[in-house]
């Protein structure tokens, strides 16, 4: 124990020696170690693949194959009834150069009215109508069937009628004085110097609008004279005739009445006397009404005290382009037209064409006409709509200062462009006439 106490801390010293020396041997053979280290050693071994390989050489992944397959692009379509222009941003649209400003514009900006041109949506200056179909790719190789003033007659045929080539407003004129403008004659094949040659005349009409016939007869009162009898009942109808005079009529249940020139009779009474007070007096008021029926069946009226009555029966103003007459018709009524021409040995003559009105269609906006012609003694039928069928006719300058009057509304006034319908095509009602 002597010796441990004496030389315990050169024993200390002796254990740490040794383990010095043992780390400094450690780190010889570690230096020695690393020398024989490659890049082998050091590079991380590829893991296993836990994904599926594409070959993106395939088809289905090709750009061509995969917008065409299966899929189908929804159609283009109008936006609203007037928009002629509209793409889906895929489909290129027919463009042309605009003459004034040299700037792309659509195609369908070039096919105006030939009274009615349209404008160019840059530049604001009218733009001359084609005389050719775009999507017509014929070539013309006759220099005859050119149009310089683009008013829709070739330069041969205006010459060969007097017209003026490098004119357009020439082929709104009649020249024939039949009604139809010289544009029109040609489209139709008729002869443009010939009155007697003219398109079917329906085709001058156009219809402007719809309008409730107010009618002549106003319902006065009821009295039961205390029965219960409806037979026994009277009733009152006063009737204001053309000279401006009252006629009090007396009618009863199943009498009968004649308005627009239809057949009616009385089917049934309703008495009605309601008691209002006005200030401080109580007074009794009629609205009792009466409901008349026509013999066919297909009509039917109500009148109550002191309100207007209008006719079941639609009417319908019709124009004349060629002279701005309007016919106000309605079913059963007649549409006469006339035409003067010059005889083979220059008598002046006038032919008179008859149409028949068959329905008045309000819902369809339509007005069914028909002729009958007396030489093949067939019946033909046609619609008379707000579409015009033909340019209004455009008068000279000289012609339309002699026809000037004070006070005259312009039949263009009422013009609506071809292919268009009149702002006005509505349901009007007359004023209320007190008697």
């Amino acid at each position: 124990m002597d010796f441990l106490k004496k030389h315990y801390e050169k024993m200390i010293l002796a254990f740490f020696l040794l383990i010095f020396v043992f780390l400094l041997f450690y780190l010889i053979d570690l230096s020695k170690s690393t020398n024989t280290i490659t890049k082998k050693d050091l590079q991380i071994p590829a893991p296993d693949p836990n994904y599926v390989k594409n070959d993106f050489s395939h088809k289905k992944y090709q750009i061509n194959y995969i917008f065409n397959k299966d899929c189908v692009w929804d159609k283009s379509t109008v936006r609203s009834d007037k928009d002629n222009i509209y793409s889906d941003l895929l489909i290129p649209y027919k463009c042309a150069r605009c003459p004034f400003c040299e700037k792309v514009i659509p195609c369908d900006y070039f096919y105006g009215s030939l009274d009615n041109p349209r404008h160019c949506p840059l530049c604001n200056k009218p733009l001359p109508r084609p005389f050719k179909d775009p999507d017509d790719t014929t070539i013309i190789k006759d220099g005859g069937s050119l149009d310089r003033d683009n008013d829709g007659i070739p330069n041969v045929t205006e010459i060969k009628l007097g017209l003026d080539p490098d004119n357009p407003d020439d082929a709104l004129y009649d020249m024939d004085g039949d009604g139809f403008p010289n544009v029109f004659e040609y489209k139709e094949g008729t002869n443009i110097q010939n009155a007697k040659s003219h398109p079917e005349m329906y085709k001058r009409l156009q219809l402007l609008e719809f309008r409730e016939t107010l009618l002549p007869y106003k319902l006065k009162t009821v009295v039961t004279n205390n029965k219960k009898e409806a037979r026994e009942w009277d009733v009152q109808i006063n009737e204001l005739q053309e000279d401006g005079k009252i006629k009090t009529r007396f009618k009863y249940l199943g009498s009968s009445l004649e308005m627009d020139k239809t057949n009616y009779k009385i089917v049934k009474i309703e008495p009605d006397y309601q008691e209002e007070r006005r200030g401080g007096t109580i007074v009794k008021t009629d609205r009792s009404k009466i409901m008349f029926e026509s013999y066919d069946g297909k009509y039917k009226i109500t009148m109550q005290v002191d309100k207007d009555v209008y006719s079941p029966k639609p009417k319908a103003v019709i124009e004349d382009l060629a002279n701005g007459k309007q016919y106000h018709v309605g079913s059963g009524d007649d549409i006469v037209m006339h035409v003067k021409y010059k005889s083979a040995k220059g008598r002046d003559k006038t032919e008179t064409v008859k149409y028949n009105v068959v329905k008045v269609d309000r819902k369809g906006k339509q007005v069914i006409i028909e002729f009958k012609d007396k030489k093949s003694r067939k019946v033909k039928q046609y619609s008379i709509t707000a579409k015009a069928l033909m340019p209004r006719i455009k008068q000279k300058v000289e012609e339309r200062q002699l026809n000037e009057e004070p006070g005259r509304v312009a039949p263009g006034s009422l013009e609506a462009p071809p292919g268009e319908a009149p702002a006005n095509i509505s349901s009007r009602k007359k004023k209320s006439r007190k008697f």
